[in-house]
């Protein structure tokens, strides 16, 4: 079958290639790939940064987000990590709270993706869609990176009253968008800082669901809280290690701050440590980090995305900068700075 694959950690080893069809295990389920998004993760992988391949292959088939069709019909869309079968949280069934570090990622860490023409899967993994979402529904996995950070950052507040009102989300790309359109859809204040500027389709999408947008030339990250107040939820999805020790500063007191980057390489920057602890210790800041989701996240992604489809007809497919063919899609890697989703058509059936 038709692919998209890599070597990993080899830098531009992209490929369009024929790679064996998927036999289906007992219990799994052979599900037809029709869409599959580009990320900041595949770049990086593309890039060489990381990446493994399946055990006793040197090729990794790329691909974590995409959206399905069953046999019978039926749409899907495949979870991304995989458990690792031995720690508590896994067999509780939450394989995104890894306790080893032992698990499986799809089209990232020692599992094929989905950049190709057909998976076979467990049930286990595969979240049902419904028909009418079918028009943004590749968005699911991003978007329940989103649910799963406002999930744990509620948790985490039930230490005290908490209804934020005011909310900050740091990036414009996808998972920022979506964050700021689910806050949105909420009834939160919400302010949106990238480095855009105005006028760009990414400022135009925030304003149009009724979010500020800042960019970090007119007012940088540290200016933030000086101009715009405290915030009483941050939402970090920049990709940038110094944005997101820069944003701490614009917490409120009793305030929850929600860390997603995943950052590569390394930074020096200078941080006056005593008054930073001193901020979030007096004010009981709660900083965390997010990463992957399971299948509650990818369900209250759905539901929010349904919920916005409904408030702001139009903006969730403005988020769909570029259409591909899979047999083109080995060369949108290098150019993906200015754009918020690529999506990889592989499947009209």
């Amino acid at each position: 079958m038709k692919s998209i694959t890599i070597t990993p950690l080899k830098p531009g080893s992209v490929r369009f290639e024929e790679v064996p069809a998927p036999v289906p295990a007992p219990g799994e389920v052979l599900v037809k790939l029709l869409e599959a998004g580009i990320c900041r993760t595949d770049v990086e992988i593309f890039e060489g940064l990381y990446g493994e391949p399946p055990a006793g292959s040197a090729s990794l088939v790329l691909g974590h987000e995409a959206l399905g069709r069953l046999e019978d019909g039926g749409l899907v869309v495949p979870m991304v990590r995989r458990s690792c079968g031995g720690c508590a949280n896994c067999l509780g069934g939450s394989p995104d709270m890894c306790s080893t570090g032992n698990f499986t990622e799809r089209g990232i860490k020692g599992l094929n993706g989905m950049l190709c023409e057909y998976i076979a899967e467990s049930p286990a993994y595969l979240v049902p869609i419904k028909p009418e979402a079918r028009p943004y529904a590749v968005l699911a996995e991003p978007m329940s990176v989103v649910a799963k950070g406002l999930r744990q950052a509620g948790l985490i507040q039930r230490r005290l009253a908490w209804e934020p009102k005011k909310a900050l989300v740091l990036g414009a790309g996808p998972i920022g968008l979506l964050a700021a359109l689910t806050l949105r859809a909420q009834g939160r204040e919400t302010v949106v800082v990238a480095r855009r500027p105005a006028g760009s389709l990414k400022a135009g999408i925030a304003e149009a669901c009724g979010a500020r947008y800042v960019s970090t030339a007119q007012t940088p990250i540290p200016d933030l809280a000086a101009k715009y107040g405290l915030f009483d939820l941050v939402f970090e999805a920049t990709g940038s290690a110094d944005a997101a020790l820069d944003c701490l500063g614009a917490a409120a007191i009793n305030g929850a701050v929600c860390l997603t980057s995943v950052t590569g390489g390394s930074s020096a920057k200078h941080v006056d440590a005593a008054r930073l602890n001193r901020e979030l210790v007096l004010g009981n800041r709660a900083v965390f980090g997010t990463v992957n989701a399971n299948r509650v996240d990818f369900e209250n992604g759905l539901a929010y995305l349904e919920r916005i489809n409904s408030l702001f007809p139009g903006l969730l497919q403005k988020l769909f900068t570029s259409r591909v063919p899979l047999e083109k899609a080995a060369g949108v890697f290098k150019d993906q700075a200015e754009e918020i989703k690529t999506v990889v058509e592989i499947s009209r059936g």
